[in-house]
């Protein structure tokens, strides 16, 4: 056999060469054929299928989730609701132990009369200022003109009374038929007495008249039920002096008098006094 000389070598080295090249990069060709066809295919199956798919998953796990979020803040906003009404409940029931044992308090200081304990049943919103309805009458004792007070002092007289209900008469009343004996605790432990006349409804003040017009009274002295009105005992606290008017000779005409704080608040109260047959 002929051997190959030098050039003949050297052309069929740069044949395979050339052949072995070439057959690398179809080879990366293909590949590169074969990696793009797989990624057009991974983009289309993702867009039509995947994408769309996962998309409505995650609608509906945000659909479900803001139901399971609607219905935490409708049990959180009910125990608020319920927590906000045992709170009122609680202060509700607490005020009123509060009153009844400043009421116990009062019934224990006193010697002479004998209270009868009652609570409010009625207050009409169109005469809240000017009568209750409370749950004792005759049956329990109550007559007409005996004092009603509570646990901080005199709030009314009663002015109707039935079998087991009665009506009072606040001092607030703008009809008050009834002046109230009352007397004024002086600095030198002297007392000046007078009556409260009328309600001054724009001062929200008792309007009180004195017996002794020079008498030295001043702001913040206590004025007390002074027992000479004949239908209930004295020392019952009716208010505190807040001014007083003088006319031009320097004589007071006027003592104005600021009712007890609860006047218009009051769910219990006690009725004293013997009273007076009441008239038809």
């Amino acid at each position: 056999m002929r051997r190959m000389n030098h050039l003949q070598r050297v052309l069929v080295t740069l044949i395979i060469i050339v052949l072995s090249i070439g057959s690398v990069m179809i080879g990366l060709r293909q590949q590169a054929m074969s990696d793009y066809g797989y990624s057009a295919w991974t983009y289309i199956q993702y867009g039509l299928f995947e994408y769309p798919f996962r998309s409505i998953a995650n609608a509906f796990n945000d659909v479900s989730n803001l139901w399971h979020q609607y219905d935490d803040n409708e049990y959180l906003n009910q125990q608020l609701a319920e927590q906000k009404s045992y709170k009122t409940l609680y202060e509700e029931e607490r005020n009123k132990n509060q009153e009844l044992e400043k009421l116990a308090n009062v019934i224990n200081d006193m010697e002479d009369a004998t209270p009868i304990s009652c609570r409010v049943i009625k207050r009409s919103s169109e005469t809240w200022n000017q009568t209750v309805t409370i749950s004792a009458g005759s049956e329990q004792g109550i007559r007409v003109n005996m004092l009603v007070q509570t646990a901080e002092g005199m709030v009314g007289l009663i002015t109707k009374v039935q079998q087991n209900t009665s009506t009072v008469e606040l001092l607030t009343s703008e009809d008050m038929t009834n002046d109230i004996a009352v007397k004024i605790s002086m600095e030198d432990g002297t007392t000046t007495e007078g009556v409260i006349q009328s309600y001054d409804v724009e001062r929200h003040e008792y309007r009180m008249a004195l017996f002794d017009n020079s008498a030295e009274v001043a702001a913040g002295q206590s004025v007390a039920t002074s027992g000479k009105g004949g239908n209930y005992p004295g020392g019952i606290y009716v208010g505190t002096v807040t001014d007083v008017e003088r006319n031009d000779s320097a004589i007071i005409s006027t003592v104005y008098v600021r009712p007890v704080s609860n006047m218009m608040s009051f769910d219990y109260c006690l009725v004293i006094g013997g009273g007076s047959e009441e008239k038809s």
